[in-house]
């Protein structure tokens, strides 16, 4: 039960438990003067206490669509939270498609030089990237060298990755948790 129907329940009990004790005392007519008529015998007590009943039903009333009205917002920003996690999943999963066809090219570059093996045809970013036909051998010194300057770009790449995933995990991490005390 929430809060606001249980405030309510609670604030009707209380009247029907004071309209039942003072029952003599509501119903007893009061004279008032009302503007432009003049002076009326009514039932004023009883009038304050359906009022209060009312006044209780609005409240509540209020809450609820109020509670809604939030709970629609918090779906709404977990639905794009969603959405960027997705975006940035996708992301992530071109960049290591980049980088492994970067690495694969590399490779076969790297190999064809030094083993003498036939070079596989160019294709993807590397390719694009060098625009380079013909292939000389190279010495097995820059070779070793290529391969480490490699080896440290894939390792500066799997690090960014790692720093925007935790990042993107953080932020999303806090928005669930600022989400929940909302409620």
């Amino acid at each position: 039960m929430r809060l606001y129907n249980f405030l309510f329940v609670v604030v009707l009990v209380l009247v029907l438990v004071f309209a039942f004790a003072n029952a003599n005392t509501l119903l007893r007519p009061t004279v008032v003067m009302i503007p432009f008529v003049g002076l009326q015998s009514v039932q004023m007590r009883l009038f304050g206490c359906i009022a209060l009943v009312v006044v209780a039903a609005v409240y509540s009333v209020l809450w609820y669509f109020s509670s809604t009205r939030q709970r629609a917002k918090s779906a709404d920003y977990l639905t794009k939270l969603e959405e960027m996690r997705r975006t940035l999943d996708e992301k992530e999963a071109n960049r290591f498609a980049q980088l492994q066809a970067q690495l694969e090219s590399a490779t076969q570059d790297i190999l064809a030089r030094v083993g003498g093996v036939a070079p596989a045809p160019k294709r993807g970013l590397f390719a694009s990237l060098t625009k380079r036909e013909n292939l000389e051998p190279l010495a097995l010194p820059s070779t070793v060298s290529s391969m480490e300057g490699l080896v440290t770009r894939i390792e500066k790449v799997r690090d960014e990755l790692a720093a925007d995933i935790a990042s993107s995990e953080h932020e999303i991490l806090q928005a669930i948790e600022t989400l929940k005390d909302r409620r």
